[in-house]
């Protein structure tokens, strides 16, 4: 071979050999540069709350600075079970059923955060229509109780404690999220046990409350109510940049509602399509929105002792076992 078909050889290596280069030092970065497309469980109540508030906020738009992608999908049954399905890469779950459930074929389900429910600010009640003979709890036997059917493992917990003080035979009313504003108009139901924003529409539409804090009451002082969960393969795998993302998008966005609960109401107001109203927004309580390094752990396991009381749930699950460390999620 001569000199200069050699020339032309080692011209060729040497630019084939920048184009690998360029490929190996650039694509990871456009790879980086590229939106995380990630499906998010969601239904109209304050669970859902920081997905919504974290895309359409205008004061801080977290999905749109962390180059997130939503894709909202609603919840149908459990949320867990759609988790584990595969219908999304993240959503909230009531930390009941993820402690009696916490693995799905070998692979953790993992909490990134948590959501409360505080004794002092009395989020759920028991409440009437205007004009009622109901005025105690007693005046429950025998009558129709609704609740949103989410609910319905709060319900036999409550239910049950109840009957320990003889008020039995209450007729359970399971109702979705849209009939619960019309469920004593459209005679659905003779009384309605609610958890906040619903509470709070009743009591500001004219419901009379017939008890209020019936969780810390009946279950447990302080109520770990739900739990925003992804699969630890999520975090491990190929995904773990849109995880990084969308936890740093969603602590950021449940930071900005501890200091600005007006936003999460004003969002669940939009969300269930209810007239917008200073008076309807401040009738409303907003739950105890925790970070990752803030988890309440001892208030789970309080409610974790009592379901192992209850003959429900099992000392075999330690609830720090499903909780994720900070350190999963550095890039």
């Amino acid at each position: 071979m001569g000199i200069k078909p050699k020339e032309r050889l080692l011209s060729v290596l040497i630019f084939i050999g920048a184009l690998v280069l360029l490929f190996v030092v650039g694509y990871p970065q456009y790879k980086q540069s590229l939106p995380s497309q990630i499906r998010i469980g969601v239904d109209k109540s304050f669970t859902s709350v920081p997905f919504y508030v974290a895309e359409e906020d205008t004061t801080r738009q977290y999905f749109l600075l962390e180059k997130i992608d939503p894709v909202f999908v609603e919840i149908q049954g459990n949320p867990l079970q759609g988790l584990k399905d595969g219908q999304y890469d993240i959503v909230a779950v009531p930390w009941y059923w993820l402690m009696l459930s916490p693995a799905s074929n070998g692979d953790t389900i993992k909490v990134m955060s948590s959501i409360e429910i505080k004794s002092a600010r009395g989020l759920d009640a028991i409440v009437v229509p205007a004009k009622t003979k109901i005025t105690r709890l007693k005046d429950l036997k025998g009558r129709r109780l609704g609740y949103l059917a989410s609910d319905e493992y709060l319900i036999n917990l409550i239910l049950a404690r109840m009957a320990e003080d003889k008020i039995t035979k209450v007729i359970q009313v399971p109702l979705q999220a849209e009939e619960i504003a019309t469920a004593f108009a459209d005679d659905r139901a003779d009384a309605l046990y609610l958890i906040d924003p619903y509470r709070g529409y009743h009591a500001f539409n004219g419901s009379q409350v017939l008890m209020e804090g019936v969780i810390s009451f009946y279950v447990v002082p302080t109520m770990p109510y739900a739990a925003i969960v992804m699969h630890k393969s999520y975090v491990t795998k190929e995904n773990k940049l849109a995880a990084i993302r969308i936890k740093t998008a969603v602590e950021a966005t449940l930071s900005y509602l501890a200091r600005n609960p007006r936003v999460a109401r004003d969002m669940v107001i939009k969300l269930n399509g209810w007239s917008a109203d200073d008076e309807l927004a401040m009738a409303m309580r907003t739950p105890d929105y925790q970070r990752l390094a803030e988890v309440n752990l001892k208030n789970v396991e309080n409610f974790q002792s009592m379901l192992v009381r209850r003959g429900i749930g099992t000392c075999g699950i330690k609830p720090s076992e499903f909780l994720f460390e900070r350190s999963a999620f550095v890039r």
